[in-house]
This record gives C-alpha cells, structure tokens and sequence, in this order.
C-alpha cells in the first residue's frame, strides 16, 4: 500500500508521536509499504513531506486562514477572543495545506492527533479511507493543569468539541490504552469501529543495549561515584509534576548522599526547576541533561526510573524503562496503570503527593535486591507486552478492514453549527462577552555571541498544549511585540538561524505589560 502517516505535531521532535511515527514508518517500510510523513518542520515555518521534501510555507495560508475564520464567525453572530480566533485559525491553515498535497494517490492516510484527523476529513477525497491513532487527550490535560479555569464557556465548549470531532472524524479509530478509550467517552466519543493496540518497540535493540552496559561493566558502584541514580525521561512541563520530584528529592538527599537525579528532555519549565534546586540546594543530586538523542543509553546507566506526571497516557519513557529492564516509580493516573505492576515491576504513587513518591523511592534506593527483582519483572513485562512486530499486525489488521469498506465512517455536522448549539444549551442565547483579560508582551533578542541584536529572529507563541497560537518575526533591532494575550500559561519558542531555539514559559495574570529580553 501506498500510506501516508500525517501529524500536526513537528516531525522528528522529542516525544512519543515522533517515536511513534519513527517505530510505524520503518515497520511498514520492511514489510513492503511506501510510506510518506506529512508534519510541521521542526523550525514551525513550514508544512512538509518528509521523505519527498516537499516544502509549503505556513504563514501564507495562515493569513488566509485567520481571515476566513473570523469571516466566518463573524457572518453567524458568534463572539470569539483572541486565543480562539487564533487557535482555529492554526487549525485552518493545516487543512489549507493539507488540500495542496496530492492525495488520489494514497490508498489511506493514517493520522496522529484530533486536528490532523478533522483536517484530512475535510481535504482527503472521499475514496481514500482514514485511519486515527489519538495518543492522548488534549481537554483532560487542559483540566489536568487547571488550564481549563482561565477559558470561557464558549472556549471550554471549543476544547471538547475538537476532541469529539477529531476521534470521530476517522473511519478506524485506534487507541494506546483502555483508560484512553474510558476518558474520551467522558467527551462523547464512542467510535463504531475503534481499537486498542499497544505500543511497541523493538526489544531486540534494547537487549542489545543491556548486552553492551553489562560488556563495559557500568553499574552503580563504576558511575557516579557509586550514586544510586534515578532517570527522569519527560519534558520538562507542568503536566509532568517534575516540581514534586524535587521535594521528594529534598527528603531523599537528606537520608543518602550517594543519590543522584537526572532529569532528561528540555522545555518551558527548565527555569523555575533550576531556582527550585538552587533553594532546594539539591545542586549535588540533581542535573539537567537537556534534549538529548541517546535517552535509551542514558535510562540504561541509571537504576530506578521515575515519571511522577499529573497526566499521562501510555508514556514511551515507561516502555523504554522496561525494555531496559528499570524498576518504574510513576504516578497511578491515566494509562500507567496499565503499565506498572504495583510491587511487582515498579511502584504507583499519588500524583502530585512528594512524600508518596519519596518513600517509594526510598524502598529502592535502599533495598537492592528489590531493585533486581523488580528489574527482571520489568524486562519480562517489556518482551511479553512492548513488541512493535505484535503492534506493526494488529495496525495492518485496522488498515485491511478500512480499505476493504469494512469501517463505517461518522456523519458529524459542521463544527461552528455544534460549537453554536453546545454554547445556546448551556447558556440559553449568545450575548458578546466583556472583552477577556489582555496583556503585551515584548521584549528584545540578542545574539548571545556577538551581542548584536538578532534582526528577523522566529517567535512563537503556543499554548499549554502545543499548539502554535501565533509567529512573528524580530524588527532590525531585535524587538518583537505580541499583543492581546488572554489569561493563562504559554510557551514562546525564539530561534534565529545558526543559533538553535529556546523556549520560555509566559504566565499572564493580569493586564500590565510583559517584558522579556532573550539572549540566544
């Protein structure tokens, strides 16, 4: 088959869509299928094929998106703040882009979130079946984080309409977990013809990387300093809980010495988690990694690993820990309970509870024969349920039965008429809100190496899902201005060519300007 794999989401990028999409696309391609990727470029300029290289610049049908979308809004009666005009109006321009990429061609299209499977709904021609995998839910997590407390009735009613349409808009629909499944039932969402398939990995790899740690004999007593580590693969965002790892660390520290622990991955909470080990004075136990390409060779030195998130779905970081055979410490939330075995290959703890994480910590910093038996229960649950050859036949087995006419595409009305509906239900007639909470934000951005101000540097402004809300670009002087910030968390990625991105987290609370000068 010819297949295409599509994904809003940047491709490659750290996370479990990228490594999902790496693992399908190679699988698919050694049993025959030619596969192509379309996704956002990493740098957030562009919509791209990956394998072709086909290029389509962003802002152009971005610009035509946000004026037909407030057309549109405006022509029903139906009030919009800046985050959702913005936030619709990115949706819009990935389906423009979508409509230029030759599908006839394909014999299905299979895609990796809510807002490219709306999107492909709407641009594919009607002969060629669509297949969903949703990795998580986007409106829990905007509960999860208390996100949902800053939007209005209209934007809450616009959160879980785009996750029921974007699970209903497929004709297969295949889930990671069971509890994925549980929580968008909560949305309405019961897809006739839905699957949960597991992920998988290849655990001949990562036997490889066992064989190789134990050939050059790096265990506890050669690294660190005979430290007992402790690895954290996640980005580093709020929904990860990394904050409550640091107070158990706190408790930790002060009972052994020898008790070290990397945090691995980068993002907008970097920062504050730097001051909280500074006045947590855990410099001597806890050390940032940053983004990095070798997360599995890193797991594989550490001892215990550890994912104290608010939510989560079937998190890669937890598979990988037990291919390589770690006991896992996790939170009890969302699909990790289907993945840890309480006492037998690791321990559930309460989210968002330090001291539960750090006495189930202490258990294994101090008890290496429970270590050991937890590893070795960890490695067998790895080869027993992580296999990507068990998950590369049970995709094909969804891909057969949607070519074959054997799905039953949804019939779902227009995605403004329902959000009009939704909003009229609850609120009984549709009346102009007072305008929301607004802030500024501007600032100036340097070369860090030169000093000099970086002329026509990218901006981005997303928010605490992921998703681009805004782009601009830096003056002749190295300023930016973003205007009409609503209530609420947000991440602004700056980058200017030769000098990487970094990434900010912008909290607004009230309407006094923000400013903030950027050395990159």
């Amino acid at each position: 088959m010819n297949i295409l794999l599509a994904t809003y989401w940047p491709f490659p990028h750290i996370g479990g869509v990228s490594t999902y999409l790496g693992i399908l696309r190679t699988r698919l391609e050694e049993v025959g299928h030619r596969v192509e990727i379309l996704a956002q470029h990493p740098d957030l300029l562009q919509y791209y094929l990956v394998g072709n290289g086909q290029l389509l610049e962003k802002q152009t049908f971005r610009t035509q998106a946000e004026a037909e979308v407030k057309a549109n809004y405006e022509s029903r009666n139906l009030p919009y703040s800046p985050w959702l005009l913005w936030r619709e109006s990115e949706k819009y321009a990935f389906e423009l882009a979508f409509r230029q990429i030759s599908l006839q061609n394909y014999d299905l299209v299979h895609t990796q979130d809510i807002i490219s499977t709306f999107v492909c709904r709407r641009a594919k021609p009607s002969h060629v079946p669509l297949v969903a995998t949703i990795h998580g839910c986007l409106a829990a997590e905007w509960m999860a984080n208390d996100e949902i407390l800053v939007r209005s009735p209209l934007e809450r009613h616009y959160l879980s309409l785009e996750e029921y349409f974007g699970s209903m808009s497929s004709d297969c629909l295949i889930l990671p977990s069971q509890w994925l499944s549980d929580k968008l039932s909560t949305f309405g969402i019961e897809h006739p013809c839905s699957y949960i398939i597991p992920y998988g990995l290849d655990q001949d790899i990562y036997e490889n990387y066992l064989v190789s740690i134990e050939r050059q004999g790096l265990t506890v007593s050669s690294l660190e300093k005979k430290s007992i580590i402790i690895a954290c693969p996640a980005r580093l965002v709020a929904i990860k809980g990394h904050g409550y790892l640091l107070e158990a660390m706190r408790l930790l520290a002060k009972q052994h010495e020898n008790v070290v622990c990397w945090l691995i991955g980068d993002g907008v909470m970097r920062q504050d988690l730097e001051r909280q080990v500074e006045e947590l004075k855990l410099q001597n136990h806890v050390y940032f990694w940053g983004k990095r390409h070798d997360v599995p060779e890193l797991i594989a030195k550490a001892d215990i690993v550890v994912l104290p998130s608010l939510q989560d779905n079937l998190p890669f970081s937890i598979i990988e820990a037990q291919s390589l055979g770690k006991p896992v410490v996790s939170s009890c939330i969302g699909g990790i309970v289907e993945m840890v075995e309480d006492g037998r290959n690791g321990f559930l703890v309460e989210p968002a509870n330090a001291i539960d994480l750090f006495e189930k910590l202490l258990l294994l910093v101090e008890d290496r024969d429970l270590r050991s038996k937890m590893a070795v229960a960890a490695r067998e649950h790895a080869l027993a349920v992580w296999n990507d050859k068990v998950m590369l036949r049970q995709t094909l087995e969804v891909y057969k039965k949607a070519v074959s006419a054997q799905s039953f595409p949804v019939q779902i009305q227009d995605f403004t008429s329902s959000l009009i509906a939704g909003y009229l239900a609850d609120e009984g007639e549709i009346a102009q809100p007072s305008s929301p909470l607004a802030a500024t934000l501007s600032g100036k951005i340097a070369d860090g190496q030169t000093g000099r101000a970086a002329a026509h540097a990218h901006i981005h402004l997303l928010d605490m899902a992921g998703v681009v809300l805004l782009s601009t670009t830096s003056g002749p002087e190295g300023t930016f201005e973003i205007r009409n910030l609503q209530q609420g968390n947000y991440e602004l990625g700056i980058s200017a060519m030769a000098l990487g991105m970094k990434t900010f987290k912008i909290s607004v609370n009230s309407s006094e300007p923000i400013k903030l000068d950027v050395i990159i």
